[in-house]
């Protein structure tokens, strides 16, 4: 960066173009006004290095009667043609000089008004060059100068929470008057109704009060519709009638946006007429600090509703409950929903749904007292906090709030909406320590709610026995994720014997289990009833089904077509989803399988439940050469109808007919039936929870086809389970 912004810019592209503009030229210089030679055409065809070109006695062309701004001049056989390059105020900064062969040009006005239009041009293209390279020459030396300022700005400490916040922006703007030496700082916020400002030292503010109802009344409405800065330094401004601004004021101001790119607060700076005017560097300095503002203020807040959102509502439960450990106060906390905001989002848009959400959250700041919060949580869904409120008055405000909402009618570009929300209460107790699982109780209550119907109110109580029991099951599925998320399954497997002698080398069904955080073994009867009550089968499913097929691959196992059948359970939940054949044959395919040797057990209830989907991806399966097996056959109301639908190889007689075969007539003539009918329809059947030798001796004497229980073998990990066949394997080849 120098002086002279001439040589701050590169000339040779500016070169290169009048070389081919005006191919007679020898030689290119840009020079000052005494010629002397600031930098040259490093492509001059001329040997001659010049430090100056003479200029003097070089006349004005004037051949159309009018001055133009090209000049030139001969001497001997050279011609000369010059031309000013000017600055924005119209003074000459240097010279674009070309020297060419007098005889090639020989002074025709043709040729002389081809250089002219040349040099125009160039000319005007440099001049615009010039005009940025100063300007940002300027600002370079003023943000130079400015170096402490900015580190004012980014030196401030972020708040950690919203009680620290109102410290933080105050003391950023007290010191911004101070070491600034402004006049006035003011931040206001038009949604929640409150100003920050620090007046300076040097001349004191004394009507801020004023000032501040002028702002707030005349200006900020405008700073809301024009997003960006303004700067108003003449007291002659139009401007200054337009914003209604009446005191004697020079006003530069910089709105702070949220990530939505909506108005949230605005900066303004304000000196007295008689005071130095603001320039470029202070509004760039101003946009930094908005900046700063909007980090520092937003960050605790909803970008769509202006409330608090969910990081600023969860610290400061955590904070009343570090109260609630010290004291007898009681804090009620709820979490409110609007009904069916899905289909208001479907039938309307999004933008109306929108709409929606900041109206529920400003009735729902309205009708609470100033002591509480609100805060928007996502997806349509609040959270309150009540101070000094027991369960039963939290019901009763809950309810207040929900007959206002449904009295409320939400406009939006011709459309009227109704508005219905359901809510949870619960309580901050001193023996909870973790914010988490208030909330937790408070969405469980809701979830309760919802599930009753529209506009409905539920409180969680520690003996309401069915929220308890949601939220172990919720707690489950966090503990079910997490241990997936950190490989924490285990695959076991166990023996499904052959009754009759037979070929195959292994027959045994896949067990997933899950080890807890403390090492212990979770059983499936502890994480599958709510991974399937929330929707996590499809994922254990396909987890289960790629594990077991990557540990059969490392063994060497199910590569042959009749080894053997590893029998891998499905549930309903993925026999809905369409894409999972594929997945299976691609993963098949991968690991180099067998498909002849997996057969995929599902149940009667699974596969009618979603009948035209299992159906496709059952048939699919057995395209390639892949098993079923129908699990717990016996149970359903239709289940001999079925089996004649269901494309299945293997029938599993459900348990609780196998268990009680010795000493229940009923459950004994159920087996006989269902190994009979399978067996005329080509079937076999298997008797699971076979626990004793008597009830395996009894089940063969009735014709049964496979055998499986604790009676024959109990759960084994698989890998354990496999590494003990292929010690076998070579004693059984001999």
């Amino acid at each position: 960066m120098s002086a002279n912004p001439l040589n701050d810019i590169g000339f040779e592209r500016y070169f290169a173009l009048l070389r081919l503009l005006l191919p007679e030229a020898l030689e290119l210089y840009v020079c000052t006004l005494a010629g002397k030679v600031l930098t040259a055409d490093p492509a001059n065809r001329s040997r001659i290095r010049r430090t100056s070109v003479r200029i003097d006695g070089i006349r004005k062309y004037n051949a159309a009667g009018t001055e133009t701004r090209l000049a030139l001049g001969t001497a001997d056989d050279t011609v000369t043609f010059v031309t000013d390059i000017r600055t924005p105020a119209g003074e000459v900064a240097g010279l674009l000089v070309a020297l060419g062969q007098a005889s090639e040009v020989a002074g025709a006005r043709a040729n002389v008004e081809r250089v002219d239009a040349a040099f125009g041009a160039v000319a005007a293209c440099i001049e615009k060059e010039y005009r940025l390279t100063a300007e940002l020459n300027t600002m370079a030396q003023e943000l130079a100068g400015r170096y402490e300022e900015l580190n004012l700005v980014y030196d401030t400490e972020d708040s950690e929470d919203m009680e620290q916040e109102a410290v933080t922006l105050q003391q950023l703007i007290d010191d911004y008057a101070d070491y600034l030496d402004v006049d006035m700082v003011a931040l206001l916020y038009p949604e929640r109704e409150r100003v920050l400002y620090a007046t300076g030292k040097h001349d004191p503010v004394h009507e801020p009060g004023e000032l501040i109802r002028q702002l707030l009344n005349n200006y900020l409405p405008q700073a809301e519709r024009e997003v960006g800065c303004m700067l108003i330094n003449d007291i002659s401004d139009r401007r200054r009638d337009e914003l209604g601004l009446e005191l004697p004021y020079k006003l530069l101001s910089c709105t702070v946006t949220n990530s939505r790119g909506d108005v949230d607060s605005v900066l303004i700076c304000l000196n007295h007429i008689y005071r130095q005017d603001f320039y470029n560097s202070d509004r760039n300095l101003l946009r930094v600090m908005a900046k700063k503002v909007a980090k520092i203020a937003t960050s605790h807040y909803d970008p769509l509703t202006g409330l608090m959102n969910q990081h600023a509502f969860t610290t400061l439960l955590e904070r009343k409950l570090d109260e609630a450990g010290k004291g007898d106060a009681v804090q009620c906390v709820m979490n409110i929903d609007i009904d069916q905001l899905q289909v208001l989002n479907e039938a309307h848009g999004r933008e109306v749904g929108d709409h929606v959400i900041r109206s529920v959250g400003r009735l729902l700041r309205d009708k609470l007292r100033g002591t509480d919060s609100v805060a928007y949580l996502g997806e349509g869904r609040y959270g309150v906090l009540l101070e000094n409120c027991g369960i039963d008055e939290g019901m009763t405000v809950a309810r207040t709030l929900r007959d206002r909402v449904k009295q409320l009618r939400v406009d939006w570009g011709g459309i009227t909406c109704e508005v219905q929300i359901s809510a949870g209460v619960t309580t901050i107790e001193s023996h909870v320590h973790d914010a988490g699982e208030v909330m937790e109780a408070a969405e469980l209550a809701r979830s309760a709610a919802k599930e009753q119907g529209q506009g409905q109110i539920q409180a969680f109580r520690l003996d309401d026995e069915d929220l308890v029991a949601r939220r172990n099951s919720m707690q489950c599925v966090v503990l079910i994720q997490r241990a997936l998320r950190e490989q924490r399954q285990r695959l076991y497997c166990q023996v499904i014997q052959p009754v009759a002698a037979s070929a195959e080398l292994y027959h045994f069904e896949v067990l997933l289990r899950l080890v807890g955080e403390n090492g212990e073994i979770l059983s499936p009867d502890r994480f599958l009833p709510p991974a399937e009550r929330f929707n996590l089968m499809p994922a254990i499913d396909r987890m289960v089904v790629e594990q077991t097929l990557a540990t059969m691959a490392v063994a060497g196992l199910a590569r042959t077509p009749g080894q053997g059948m590893v029998s891998i359970n499905l549930s309903g939940q993925s026999l809905a989803d369409a894409s999972l054949a594929e997945f299976i044959i691609a993963k098949i395919r991968h690991y180099g399988i067998a498909s002849d040797c997996l057969c995929f057990e599902v149940t009667e209830t699974a596969a009618i439940g979603n009948r035209d989907t299992a159906l496709a991806v059952m048939e699919r399966l057995r395209a390639v050469g892949c098993h079923f097996s129908l699990d717990d056959f016996g149970t359903g109301l239709s289940s001999f109808s079925y089996l004649k639908e269901l494309p299945v190889d293997y029938v599993k007689i459900d348990g609780t007919f196998v268990r009680n075969l010795l000493e229940d007539k009923v459950s004994h003539a159920m087996v006989a039936s269902i190994i009979q009918v399978s067996h005329v329809m080509g079937l076999k059947t298997v008797a699971e929870y076979v626990e004793n030798a008597a009830l395996a001796e009894r089940l063969t004497q009735m014709g049964v086809d496979y055998l499986q229980g604790y009676g024959i073998g109990k759960p084994r990990p698989l890998e354990e389970f496999l590494a003990g066949l292929a010690s076998e394997r070579p004693a059984r080849a001999g």
